[in-house]
């Protein structure tokens, strides 16, 4: 016990514009991030600045990111050749209310690289790309029930809020795993 103490110690010590940013935080943003995924006791650090798989806090500590964002900057934070085109295609316009020949090349792209991949739907978010997956079986198999991992997370919509941070020692039974509250009767609410 006194090792995670003197860990938490550290902590505290090490990253008290963090803590003074989360203080502020939580004034504006339900409980001080909008990311509930991202939150670790007894607050989180805030980033500065990140680059390759660093990332420097708001108090200057060097950290290694073994995050990477859920594993989505597999090519790790700000590769030049991403962020030089980026800005090259922000030149262009940020968003666009239409499809765009980009578009179609990925989409053509991963589809031949990826066998399995007949059509490619790109979302904005891990949360919509669950949601629609989860429509999209239920529309193909007629059937309701989906599986989960249990204390994974797999977005932050109702049908997947269950048991995502789960204490061992208190995981549910395979039947009954441990839940947070969710909307019963997701369509019944709804005018």
């Amino acid at each position: 016990m006194a090792e995670s103490t003197s860990e938490l110690e550290r902590y505290l010590r090490l990253t008290p514009k963090s803590k003074a940013l989360w203080e502020d935080a939580k004034n504006y943003l339900p409980g001080g991030d909008s990311r509930n995924s991202i939150f670790w006791a007894p607050y989180p650090i805030f980033v500065d600045h990140a680059s390759g798989c660093h990332v420097v806090d708001s108090d200057g500590v060097d950290r290694l990111d073994f995050i990477g964002t859920m594993t989505t900057l597999v090519l790790g934070h700000s590769p030049k050749p991403v962020v030089d085109a980026v800005q090259e295609q922000m030149s262009k316009g940020m968003v666009y209310n239409a499809p765009s020949a980009h578009q179609v090349r990925l989409a053509k792209l991963l589809c031949e690289r990826i066998p399995s991949f007949d059509l490619v739907r790109f979302t904005n978010s891990g949360t919509e790309a669950t949601l629609n997956t989860i429509r999209a079986a239920r529309a193909v198999t007629g059937k309701s029930k989906i599986a989960k991992v249990e204390g994974g997370y797999h977005g932050s919509h109702d049908q997947v809020s269950v048991s995502v941070r789960v204490d061992p020692a208190k995981a549910g039974e395979r039947s009954r795993p441990d839940s947070v509250a969710a909307t019963e009767g997701l369509g019944d609410g709804t005018l």
